[in-house]
Protein backbone atom coordinates (compact mmCIF):
# COMPACT_ATOMS: atom_id res chain seq x y z
CA UNK A 1 0.00 0.00 0.00
CA UNK A 2 0.97 3.43 -0.89
CA UNK A 3 0.00 6.39 0.76
CA UNK A 4 -0.63 9.97 -1.05
CA UNK A 5 -1.62 13.19 0.48
CA UNK A 6 -5.51 13.79 -0.33
CA UNK A 7 -5.62 17.21 1.91
CA UNK A 8 -5.96 19.03 4.72
CA UNK A 9 -8.72 19.25 7.06
CA UNK A 10 -8.64 22.22 9.71
CA UNK A 11 -11.56 22.07 12.84
CA UNK A 12 -13.13 23.65 15.21
CA UNK A 13 -15.77 23.82 17.43
CA UNK A 14 -18.75 26.02 17.15
CA UNK A 15 -20.62 25.79 20.42
CA UNK A 16 -19.75 24.31 23.45
CA UNK A 17 -18.34 20.26 23.76
CA UNK A 18 -20.53 18.32 26.15
CA UNK A 19 -19.00 15.07 27.50
CA UNK A 20 -20.66 13.09 30.63
CA UNK A 21 -18.76 10.40 32.63
CA UNK A 22 -21.95 8.90 34.05
CA UNK A 23 -20.40 5.55 35.54
CA UNK A 24 -18.20 6.85 38.43
CA UNK A 25 -15.20 6.79 36.47
CA UNK A 26 -13.32 8.25 33.59
CA UNK A 27 -15.72 6.25 30.46
CA UNK A 28 -18.67 8.14 28.88
CA UNK A 29 -19.77 10.12 25.62
CA UNK A 30 -19.67 13.39 24.27
CA UNK A 31 -21.50 15.69 21.49
CA UNK A 32 -20.05 18.90 19.99
CA UNK A 33 -20.64 20.38 16.33
CA UNK A 34 -18.59 23.18 14.40
CA UNK A 35 -17.02 23.53 11.52
CA UNK A 36 -13.60 23.64 9.05
CA UNK A 37 -12.15 23.70 6.08
CA UNK A 38 -11.06 21.12 3.63
CA UNK A 39 -7.51 21.93 1.33
CA UNK A 40 -6.12 19.57 -1.31
CA UNK A 41 -5.60 19.47 -4.60
CA UNK A 42 -8.31 17.05 -5.54
CA UNK A 43 -10.83 17.95 -2.59
CA UNK A 44 -11.49 21.95 -1.50
CA UNK A 45 -14.05 23.32 0.36
CA UNK A 46 -16.12 24.15 4.04
CA UNK A 47 -16.55 21.15 6.45
CA UNK A 48 -20.15 21.38 8.59
CA UNK A 49 -19.65 18.09 10.77
CA UNK A 50 -20.56 17.05 14.47
CA UNK A 51 -19.06 14.55 17.06
CA UNK A 52 -20.42 11.78 19.27
CA UNK A 53 -17.02 10.34 20.45
CA UNK A 54 -17.36 7.76 23.52
CA UNK A 55 -14.82 7.46 25.76
CA UNK A 56 -13.18 4.63 27.26
CA UNK A 57 -12.07 3.97 31.12
CA UNK A 58 -8.36 5.10 30.36
CA UNK A 59 -9.49 8.53 28.88
CA UNK A 60 -8.69 7.67 25.33
CA UNK A 61 -11.35 9.06 22.83
CA UNK A 62 -13.02 7.60 20.41
CA UNK A 63 -14.22 9.96 18.01
CA UNK A 64 -16.66 9.83 15.83
CA UNK A 65 -17.24 12.90 13.31
CA UNK A 66 -19.80 12.87 10.23
CA UNK A 67 -20.74 16.42 7.96
CA UNK A 68 -20.78 17.32 5.13
CA UNK A 69 -18.11 19.32 2.96
CA UNK A 70 -19.34 21.54 0.37
CA UNK A 71 -16.44 22.06 -1.99
CA UNK A 72 -15.70 25.25 -3.96
CA UNK A 73 -17.56 23.58 -7.32
CA UNK A 74 -20.74 23.17 -4.83
CA UNK A 75 -20.66 19.59 -4.61
CA UNK A 76 -21.49 18.02 -1.52
CA UNK A 77 -19.18 15.00 -0.08
CA UNK A 78 -19.96 13.20 3.14
CA UNK A 79 -16.59 12.88 5.53
CA UNK A 80 -16.74 10.91 7.96
CA UNK A 81 -13.30 10.50 10.49
CA UNK A 82 -13.11 7.91 13.18
CA UNK A 83 -10.73 6.57 15.45
CA UNK A 84 -8.61 7.23 18.83
CA UNK A 85 -7.41 10.54 19.96
CA UNK A 86 -4.72 10.47 23.18
CA UNK A 87 -4.18 13.53 25.32
CA UNK A 88 -0.97 13.72 26.84
CA UNK A 89 0.20 15.68 29.87
CA UNK A 90 0.12 19.43 28.09
CA UNK A 91 -3.25 19.19 26.73
CA UNK A 92 -2.41 18.06 23.32
CA UNK A 93 -4.76 15.52 21.66
CA UNK A 94 -2.89 13.20 18.91
CA UNK A 95 -4.77 11.83 16.77
CA UNK A 96 -4.82 8.12 14.56
CA UNK A 97 -8.15 8.11 12.34
CA UNK A 98 -10.04 6.45 9.76
CA UNK A 99 -11.03 8.72 7.04
CA UNK A 100 -14.26 7.63 4.69
CA UNK A 101 -15.33 10.08 2.12
CA UNK A 102 -19.08 9.20 0.09
CA UNK A 103 -20.14 11.37 -2.85
CA UNK A 104 -22.71 11.79 -5.80
CA UNK A 105 -21.40 14.31 -7.76
CA UNK A 106 -19.79 12.68 -10.54
CA UNK A 107 -16.32 14.58 -9.75
CA UNK A 108 -15.80 12.92 -6.69
CA UNK A 109 -17.69 9.51 -7.04
CA UNK A 110 -14.36 8.34 -7.10
CA UNK A 111 -13.89 8.74 -3.66
CA UNK A 112 -16.44 5.83 -2.79
CA UNK A 113 -13.94 3.26 -3.73
CA UNK A 114 -10.87 4.36 -1.55
CA UNK A 115 -9.98 4.07 2.23
CA UNK A 116 -7.83 6.96 4.06
CA UNK A 117 -5.88 6.92 7.25
CA UNK A 118 -5.48 10.08 8.75
CA UNK A 119 -3.10 11.84 11.93
CA UNK A 120 -4.42 14.32 13.32
CA UNK A 121 -3.20 17.24 16.79
CA UNK A 122 -6.02 19.02 18.92
CA UNK A 123 -4.69 22.01 20.99
CA UNK A 124 -5.72 22.98 24.29
CA UNK A 125 -8.19 25.35 22.31
CA UNK A 126 -9.84 22.46 20.89
CA UNK A 127 -8.68 23.64 17.77
CA UNK A 128 -7.83 20.07 15.29
CA UNK A 129 -5.85 19.80 12.47
CA UNK A 130 -5.36 16.83 10.55
CA UNK A 131 -3.60 15.34 7.41
CA UNK A 132 -5.46 13.06 5.38
CA UNK A 133 -4.00 10.72 3.14
CA UNK A 134 -5.42 8.27 0.46
CA UNK A 135 -4.61 4.56 0.45
CA UNK A 136 -3.23 3.67 -3.19
CA UNK A 137 -2.82 -0.44 -4.00
CA UNK A 138 1.15 -0.95 -4.57
CA UNK A 139 0.91 -2.97 -7.34
CA UNK A 140 4.41 -4.71 -6.49
CA UNK A 141 3.11 -6.42 -3.88
CA UNK A 142 1.46 -9.95 -4.37
CA UNK A 143 -1.56 -9.76 -1.91
CA UNK A 144 -2.28 -13.30 -3.05
CA UNK A 145 0.36 -14.89 -0.57
CA UNK A 146 -0.98 -13.26 2.02
CA UNK A 147 -4.41 -15.36 2.31
CA UNK A 148 -2.19 -18.87 1.30
CA UNK A 149 -1.13 -20.02 4.52
CA UNK A 150 1.41 -22.18 2.83
CA UNK A 151 3.12 -18.96 1.67
CA UNK A 152 6.57 -18.27 3.75
CA UNK A 153 6.31 -14.39 3.16
CA UNK A 154 6.24 -12.06 5.96
CA UNK A 155 5.12 -8.41 6.65
CA UNK A 156 8.69 -7.59 6.56
CA UNK A 157 9.66 -9.01 3.21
Amino acid sequence: MRLKHLCDVQLHYESDFYLVRPYGNESGTGWGRGGGTVVGDQVRGEYTWSNHPRRRGDGMMLPAVRGVVTTTDGAELILELSGRTSFGPDGVGHQMMFALFEAEHPGYTWLNDVVCLAEGRIDPGMKAGIVVWLCEPDPSVDATTAADPSSTATAAE
